[in-house]
């Protein structure tokens, strides 16, 4: 059999590829983000909250469109990061039933460390790939991420569901992954 892999199954490899080197850049950013008493999806949320600048602020509903995070998975992480004071919540002045997130000063600071060195330990991991190789495909890569949120396993076509027959795939964000039973016919 050849090398080339079949233009039918190069989406498959490709999201196999891709998800080999997110959990190689996961752990390679692990322990500096337990050394700073983060999880990722809080480290997620402040990194996001810093990047956009003063007054590092947002509301939730941006936060989810940035993060792979559902609404419920960021309230459980806001909460968590309201209760030690990285962040604080603030009425919309422009809707009064909405709220905005906003780094604290502690906030600002743990943000910025943790990007710095958790930005190190990713350089050290891909250390290996120049970048002149790496620049192309993290452009095509944000291209290919930026259009829309990824599917929802709960929403697709019932046949589309059971494509794994409700075993956890490790190339696609099947239902089964996502703890939930494919639907059935």
């Amino acid at each position: 059999m050849s090398d080339r892999i079949a233009d039918e199954r190069l989406p498959l490899a490709f999201a196999q590829q891709i998800l080999r080197l997110q959990g190689r850049l996961a752990q390679s950013v692990a322990p500096t983000l337990s050394a700073r008493g983060l999880t990722a999806a809080e480290f997620d949320v402040i990194a996001a909250l810093w990047s956009v600048g003063s007054p590092h602020q947002l509301r939730p509903k941006q936060l989810t469109g940035k993060l792979l995070l559902t609404t419920g998975g960021l309230s459980n992480v806001l909460r968590r990061l309201d209760a030690a004071k990285l962040i604080v919540r603030l009425p919309d002045p422009a809707d009064g039933r909405s709220h905005n997130v906003q780094l604290t000063p502690a906030g600002v600071e743990l943000a910025r460390a943790a990007t710095t060195s958790a930005t190190a330990a990713l350089q050290r991991s891909l250390s290996d790939v120049p970048p002149q190789r790496s620049r192309p495909r993290s452009n095509s890569c944000r291209a290919s991420t930026r259009p829309s949120r990824p599917p929802r396993p709960d929403l697709w076509p019932t046949g589309e569901a059971r494509l794994c027959s409700a075993r956890p795939c490790p190339a696609l964000p099947c239902s089964a992954r996502l703890g939930r039973r494919p639907a059935t016919t």
